[in-house]
């Protein structure tokens, strides 16, 4: 986004001083989406802002104005996942054809999306994903592979892979995306930028194409701490409304963030083997918190089952008309679904029975007296295309999971999770960690987290990953 601010906030900051106007901002945006986005092979759909419909079908001339409190993302381009219904019209998820969700939204568009427009937000494009978000990269059989800012080399997490591929190219400010086993925090790891997993409810999934219900969560993508806290106030103006009583100034979020308590906590090191130089990051890093303790998470292999029965159970209730008919579906969308077809009843129960069990022990061992438990995001780093590219003849069942590691438990136990970027390891690629809270703590998390974007990054969020592709 050559010329404006590198965050919402500085980019509201220069529309209150009439530095620059709306209309600029999101044609500066939109220009950016549409010179760069096939280049990334990010864009599943470009949309045209100036179409007088909105996302509630009504034909009207957009109106944003970024002095009215409540429009506070007014000038703000955005891109999402093309997992969401846009105006009535069904989403691609990463296939060539638009499939139909299960519950389609009386309104049309997904709930989620609504609210940011309400807010003033534009939505720039669809973006590519995994097929039916099944994949922990951005492999599809349908679609180009995405390209990592970072480097055409380096692998792209999924499923939200045209997500954190947009975001870090700096095509938009902020994407939401789905994460059902990590399909929000991997890309964004993958790509150095920032993913909030919220609290399992938080935000409601009515209008997006489902995976796992019961494990879906709709989650958000961005450079900075608080442009996903500014996002979020948007989407969850009613679950969060200190946040959201904030964004009506400039400069409101990012105050409210230092004004939290500064957090306690935990850290769970030792639950996976880490790559030496990966440790090295997180280590150092661990070392500046003061009176930091180790946390113990018995039964998390266990965990980590039961996530997976429950993937494919509901994921094989989703495709179960699919799987029985002759409609083709890529390797990895019959990975998740198909063993949840042979899958005994019983074990579905009795995973989902011991999910508050586990969920108190984690509260108990976990977090005890803590409030943020800081676990690695991607134990073996960030690695190469060919190593994760299940065409490659280089290619490693290792690397593949070791991506999701430390993913599908949260999901699990529904908690909040955020990536966010601390360091680069010895190939340059960023080093993560993810810093998991209790129930409905996702302010405490990106607080957290902005102190040390701003430690780390200054005030301008995590730099955009590369310069622009030639279009």
């Amino acid at each position: 986004m050559t010329g404006l601010p590198a965050t919402i906030g500085g980019l509201r900051r220069a529309m209150a001083r009439a530095a620059i106007s709306v209309d600029e901002a999101l044609a500066t945006q939109a220009a950016a989406m549409r010179a760069y986005g096939v280049q990334y092979r990010c864009v599943a759909t470009l949309h045209d802002l100036s179409a007088p419909a909105n996302l509630r079908g009504k034909s009207r001339k957009r109106v944003a104005d970024p002095s009215d409190p409540d429009q506070f993302l007014a000038g703000v381009g955005l891109a999402h996942k093309d997992i969401f219904y846009r105006e009535s019209v069904a989403p691609g998820c990463g296939r060539p054809v638009p499939v139909i969700a299960p519950e389609v939204p009386k309104s049309g568009s997904a709930p989620v999306l609504m609210r940011l427009e309400a807010a003033g937000a534009a939505d720039l494009a669809a973006l590519q994903m995994a097929e039916f978000a099944c994949g922990a990269t951005g492999e599809n059989a349908w679609a180009e592979t995405p390209v990592n800012p970072l480097g055409t080399g380096i692998a792209v997490g999924g499923s939200s892979s045209g997500s954190a591929v947009a975001v870090a190219a700096g095509l938009c400010y902020a994407s939401l995306g789905t994460d059902t086993a990590g399909s929000v925090r991997i890309p964004a790891a993958t790509c150095g930028v920032l993913g909030l997993k919220p609290t399992q409810g938080l935000l409601p999934t009515t209008g997006v194409f489902p995976l796992a219900p019961s494990l879906d969560t709709v989650g958000i993508l961005a450079r900075s701490a608080a442009d996903i806290a500014g996002t979020l106030a948007g989407v969850a103006s009613r679950q969060c409304p200190a946040l959201r009583a904030a964004a009506g100034e400039p400069g409101g979020i990012e105050a409210f963030l230092l004004s939290r308590p500064t957090a306690r906590i935990r850290h769970g090191l030792e639950e996976v083997p880490l790559r030496d130089d990966v440790h090295a990051v997180i280590d150092t890093f661990l070392a500046r918190l003061p009176g930091i303790q180790p946390a113990a998470l018995p039964g998390l292999s266990d965990m980590h089952r039961c996530a997976e029965v429950v993937l494919h159970t509901e994921a094989a209730q989703v495709h179960a008309a699919r799987l029985r008919s002759d409609e083709v579906l890529g390797r990895f969308v019959r990975a998740v679904a198909l063993p949840g077809m042979a899958l005994p009843a019983v074990w579905y129960r009795e995973a989902i029975r011991r999910r508050a069990r586990y969920l108190a022990q984690v509260m108990a061992t976990g977090f005890g007296d803590a409030d943020i438990l800081l676990l690695p995001a991607l134990p073996q780093g960030v690695p190469d295309w060919a190593e994760v590219h299940s065409g490659s003849a280089a290619f490693d069942g290792r690397a593949l999971t070791a991506l999701y590691a430390l993913m599908p438990f949260i999901n699990y136990l529904g908690l909040p999770a955020l990536v966010f970027p601390l360091g680069s390891d010895q190939q340059g690629r960023p080093v993560s960690v993810q810093a998991v809270g209790r129930p409905g703590a996702e302010i405490t998390l990106l607080a957290f987290a902005y102190r040390v974007e701003r430690e780390r990054f200054g005030n301008e969020g995590v730099p955009v990953a590369a310069e622009p592709l030639k279009p």
